[in-house]
């Protein structure tokens, strides 16, 4: 998976109050800690999985997990909040997409489209977020219409977008939809996303 360069750290004011991305990438340093007390501070409590349950997800799916998803796993993997990662599977519960025989994607798409892909969360609209095991992008399944899309780079990003939909319903800085826009922007691209699709799927 390629590397890109982290952007500077934007901020928006309102009220008196900033609102600072509490991390901009899983791995960096200090990473666990802001992340898990940006989430505490918004009631959402955060929980993990044991290296022993994901070892023996991975050994189930017969594949190692992208080293951001097992990092996350393992810190967060049973955080779940109806303002947070809604949807987010246990990794137990981490199925290859061929195996869901879900029918749009059996009738619709070739194994070599969706040999790689691992189900882990789902859209607002029910489809399957899935990740790449071998490069860790994101991907979604669009049923109507039938597609498949690249969404995020990597989980990092998927992190960042969730954040942003939580601090912008439960959060305190007063983040606009204008303000979410440019965090978007300067933090949620990457090569060959289709930004249209996403916006409209998620």
């Amino acid at each position: 998976m390629g590397w890109y360069c982290l952007p500077e750290i934007i901020t928006f004011s309102k009220m008196n109050k900033t609102f600072e991305l509490p991390i901009t990438r899983i791995g960096e340093p200090d990473w666990v800690n802001k992340l898990q007390s940006y989430l505490e501070n918004n009631d959402i409590a955060c929980t993990g999985e044991s290296l022993a349950t994901i070892e023996q997800a991975e050994a189930t799916l017969e594949l190692q997990l992208p080293k951001q998803i097992k990092k996350y796993y393992l810190h967060f993997g049973t955080t779940s909040d109806s303002d947070y990662m809604y949807n987010l599977k246990l990794v137990t519960e981490l199925v290859r997409l061929f195996a869901t025989n879900l029918s749009f994607i059996t009738l619709n798409f070739r194994m070599s489209e969706i040999d790689t892909m691992i189900v882990f969360s789902e859209s607002p609209g029910g489809d399957p977020l899935c990740f790449d095991f071998k490069t860790g992008a994101i991907y979604l399944f669009s049923h109507d219409p039938v597609k498949k899309v690249k969404v995020f780079n990597d989980l990092s990003q998927y992190v960042i977008h969730e954040l942003l939909e939580t601090e912008r319903l439960v959060g305190d800085s007063g983040l606009s939809e204008d303000d979410t826009r440019k965090l978007t922007d300067e933090y949620l691209s990457g090569e060959g996303i289709d930004y249209a699709f996403r916006t409209m799927k998620l």
